[in-house]
């Protein structure tokens, strides 16, 4: 028993600056290889496909995150229900939660596959350039394509975290970054096949290190508590019930964010090529910051979640502000070079001058986005980590259709700033989530909201 143990990590015991850092060093590395990858991509797209190769991917990149968002969610949601179960140390139940995950991420991408003979009519909504459109489709069908192995990826990844375990889903992510680079160099810079050949790329990547991550699961099935059986994988109404409670609104507020988010670009990409591409090298760039962000969520869910299972809210104020501070020291140093060498910058992934040009501007812009994303991700994670995915998806809402909506239209259209405007109003929005988040926080509202699903038992409100 003792050794059946030895790969599920105790997060609720020890000092918690310490846990935390060890538990996101590696969620970090493999933010930053994610990163790293997507990189990849716009400098081979920029550099042998040319701006239109490059807008493409932007386009077909943001419907296809909408997708993702959607088996993302439920993996989450897996996640959370892992890291509260393990905090009550109710191991037993481990191989049903991780089962009835992977089943309907799977599920899930499969449906998402409709979007196959959909994709003209999508881009026409996002007002894809005609110049572009036959190449945007191309992409976004073949990722569309990778749908299962993503998805099945990205639940196994999730489980993991939940057990307290960050080191491997970060070295499947290695392996995807190196053979998607690896990929991207022979087909888009010596076969010349622009932004389908990124594409491929990308599929081929996740589903190498999704093989990866079965294999390791596999062989390691006895000390994990997940057995592979196909009993372990059917549905069980007790577990599909609290996954989907937990994972249906995370989707709601990615899909919420996501599509506003969408409305937005597809302002922007009415203003031609030259500014879809600007926004798209921005939302690359500005995803650096989503390397902390998305770690310190990540890893605050975790945490908490096992804190809030194991009877240990005391614990949760601590997890918060260590998040916030490792966010923000970021922050500021992301924000520094973004206002100090924006042609520079811009200038690694574009040669043309009209990019280039607008560097100053959206960059400075990106400021705002680095900085709300550093101060919602500490709160965000630790709503998740209580169980409470309603109130977030709530924050999303007013964060993702009344203050993104609103704030684009105000400044784009209403102030007369074009492009610069939707960004901009973007940008504002993410405050909205840091608000929400930053109330709920401090208003000790999830001490009275927190439920653990492994129980169903209040955690005890008297602790610190």
């Amino acid at each position: 028993m003792a050794q059946e143990k030895t790969l599920i990590t105790d997060l609720t015991e020890g000092s918690v600056l310490k846990q935390l850092i060890r538990f996101s060093l590696p969620l970090m590395a493999a933010n930053i290889l994610q990163v790293s990858y997507n990189l990849v991509d716009m400098f081979f797209l920029g550099q042998y496909g040319g701006t239109d190769a490059l807008s493409a991917s932007s386009i077909g990149g943001q419907i296809t995150v909408l997708m993702f968002f959607c088996f993302i969610g439920i993996a989450t949601g897996g996640q959370i229900y892992i890291a509260q179960t393990v905090g009550a140390k109710r191991q037993d139940e481990l191989n049903y939660i991780a089962g009835n995950t992977l089943t309907l991420c799977m599920l899930t991408s499969l449906i998402l596959m409709i979007a196959i003979p959909l994709a003209r009519p999508i881009l026409n909504l996002m007002n894809t350039p005609e110049e572009i459109m036959d190449i945007s489709m191309r992409y976004l069908i073949i990722l569309t394509i990778g749908n299962v192995p993503v998805a099945l990826y990205n639940g196994l990844c999730a489980l993991l975290r939940g057990m307290g375990d960050s080191i491997r889903p970060s070295i499947f992510v290695g392996v995807a970054t190196v053979v998607n680079i690896a990929m991207d160099y022979v087909f888009v810079a010596r076969l010349h096949w622009g932004a389908p050949g990124a594409a491929w790329a990308t599929v081929i990547g996740q589903s190498v290190a999704c093989l990866f991550a079965i294999g390791y699961l596999y062989r390691h099935r006895h000390h994990l508590g997940f057995t592979f059986r196909f009993s372990g994988m059917l549905l069980k109404a007790k577990y599909t019930k609290v996954i989907l409670q937990l994972g249906i609104p995370i989707t709601t507020k990615s899909l919420f964010i996501s599509l506003s988010s969408m409305y937005v670009n597809a302002q922007i990409n009415a203003f031609g090529v030259v500014a879809v591409a600007v926004a798209g090298l921005c939302a690359k760039i500005q995803s650096m910051m989503n390397v902390v962000a998305q770690s310190m969520n990540d890893s605050t869910s975790a945490l908490v979640g096992q804190c809030i299972g194991s009877r240990k809210p005391e614990r949760v104020n601590r997890v918060v502000w260590c998040a916030l501070f490792i966010g923000l020291c970021f922050a500021a140093v992301l924000s520094a070079c973004f206002l100090l060498f924006p042609h520079q910058i811009f200038g690694i992934f574009s040669n043309d001058a009209a990019v280039i040009a607008e560097a100053p501007a959206y960059l400075g812009t990106c400021v705002l986005s680095v900085l709300a994303g550093a101060m919602m991700a500490p709160f965000l994670g630790m709503i998740n980590g209580v169980g409470d995915t309603v109130y977030n998806m709530i924050v999303a809402i007013i964060d993702g259709v009344v203050a993104r909506l609103g704030l684009s239209i105000l400044l784009g259209f209403a102030m007369g700033m074009g492009a610069l405007g939707f960004f901009m109003g973007s940008a504002l929005a993410g405050f909205a989530s840091v608000i929400g988040g930053a109330i709920y926080f401090f208003g000790g509202w999830w001490r009275k909201k927190a439920l653990t699903v492994a129980g169903d038992a209040p955690a005890d409100p008297s602790h610190g």
